[in-house]
């Protein structure tokens, strides 16, 4: 099993590649912007002989979108997110305007909801869905027990290390992010590797310290 991060965009997002010795892989935010970064994904897509299975996105703000239409042009697979964040797929104006970026290739409907206690799974690769509102109103969290002998989270932008996700937008909730934070993930071993949106990885033991 392999696992490649693209650091991409304006923002600095974290896309993640999960593939397994078969062959299939699942994207997650995978929100490459421009020529360069969508044909990094596209040849290392190619150069490994993956298939995308699933494209997950662990929140619709509009920094982790805007790679879905390209992904789901080239891939043929469309992205999948939490009902209660599709309300940012009418605003993808709206934040282009606030953030100062273009935004030239809108995102289109989102293809599957996932919700919490829900599993994406390729074979050898087994993702548990935690619902983390407070960033947004529908962000996602996925856990995987099992990744080549260690337990890994992608936890969007709900922890990073040492800090949290910011609440000041579009619906969010400072008191939601913690106590989901809290009950969800720092309940998971500590050994569990944190891959976040943005920024550098981090362990839950470590974060544990921080509340």
């Amino acid at each position: 099993m392999k696992l490649k991060q693209f650091v991409v965009n304006c923002f600095g997002v974290n896309a993640y590649v999960l593939s397994n010795n078969a062959g299939d892989a699942i994207l997650i935010d995978p929100s490459v912007s421009v020529p360069r970064e969508q044909k990094e994904l596209a040849d290392y897509i190619q150069f490994e002989g993956l298939t995308v299975r699933r494209v997950l996105n662990t929140h619709l703000h509009l920094d982790h979108v805007l790679g879905n239409a390209f992904v789901e042009r080239t891939f043929n697979v469309k992205a999948e997110a939490h009902e209660e964040d599709t309300f940012f797929m009418d605003i993808q104006e709206e934040q282009s305007q606030m953030f100062g970026i273009p935004c030239p290739d809108p995102a289109g409907p989102i293809g599957n909801y996932l919700a919490e206690g829900d599993t994406v799974e390729i074979p050898g690769i087994k993702l548990h869905v935690f619902h983390i509102a407070g960033h947004s109103p529908g962000g996602l969290a996925f856990y995987c027990e099992n990744f080549s002998g260690c337990p890994i989270l992608f936890s969007g932008d709900s922890l990073f290390a040492g800090t949290i996700g910011r609440t000041d937008l579009f619906e969010g909730s400072e008191e939601a992010l913690i106590t989901n934070i809290k009950n969800k993930l720092l309940t998971l071993p500590p050994e569990t590797i944190v891959y976040p949106g943005h920024g550098l990885p981090t362990s839950i033991g470590k974060e544990r310290e921080n509340f």
